[in-house]
């Protein structure tokens, strides 16, 4: 397993869908990350006095922290979120063309691109984007329709991987892969009934992991438009397993023989 770090890990611009909308992510890394991200716009910052310190030196760049009691905090975000004591109001990434994305991407594209085929649960879609940023995943793709918005559900899951990871969105999914395949990426549909163990899939190119959704799995025109179906093998009474669980292992079995 190689060990350098990946040069692309720029951070991110994402997201055609919410352009504009401005939300509050929370958790100690997805607002580090966000707030060390200079393509991240901050309106507001909110933290107890302990959770302040743990965030250690801001940039300048940064709006005034603002000290708030961890039940307030509670009070101002969706019931349940697991907040650490610490939110920010941000705004959303800017969108990431496909074309312009590819075109910079230039000689570093030995690391996967993770191709999602409506994936809808925004916690899934986040610990895709962890699991894409800890093993040096270029960039997801996914649908402009189909997909889950930016979020602070997202945000949270992907625990800062939001402003690391690109995500790439396109109004046609199979008209993608087609483009992948013509950049010369060798394009990995992951299936239960693929035809041959995703680690022994051939990998003298550079791949395109395709995912499904939870539940359905990969559709028809997206299934004819991978190069070949693999499989994770697991024990025949499990069925199969949650799509974010089959992306790091997918991951990190491509960061392994890369």
């Amino acid at each position: 397993m190689a060990t350098d770090r990946n040069p692309l890990k720029m951070p991110a611009k994402n997201n055609v869908h919410s352009l504009g909308k401005s939300y509050w992510l929370y958790g100690h890394h997805a607002v580090k990350m966000a707030a060390n991200n200079p393509s991240r716009k901050l309106e507001h910052l909110l933290a107890t006095p302990s959770a302040l310190q743990n965030l250690g030196p801001l940039p300048k760049t940064c709006p005034p922290p603002q000290t708030i009691q961890s039940a307030d905090l509670s009070k101002l975000l969706a019931p349940g979120a697991v907040h650490q004591g610490v939110a920010a109001k941000v705004h959303a990434l800017s969108p990431v063309l496909f074309d312009q994305f590819f075109s910079n991407l230039g000689d570093n594209n030995r690391y996967p691109v993770v191709v999602l085929d409506q994936v809808t649960d925004p916690r899934n879609v986040g610990a895709i984007l962890r699991s894409t940023a800890a093993f040096r995943g270029s960039a997801i793709i996914m649908q402009q329709r189909h997909a889950p918005e930016e979020s602070g559900i997202m945000a949270k899951a992907a625990s800062g991987a939001l402003d690391l990871v690109p995500i790439v969105r396109v109004p046609n999914l199979s008209r993608a892969l087609q483009k992948l395949a013509s950049l010369g990426y060798w394009v990995i549909g992951l299936d239960h009934d693929g035809q041959s163990p995703l680690h022994s899939s051939p990998l003298n190119k550079p791949v395109a992991l395709v995912l499904g959704g939870e539940g359905k799995g990969l559709r028809r025109l997206t299934r004819q438009s991978c190069d070949v179906l693999s499989k994770i093998e697991i024990q025949a009474d499990i069925g199969s397993l949650n799509v974010s669980i089959s992306a790091a292992i997918a991951l990190y079995e491509l960061d392994r023989r890369g």
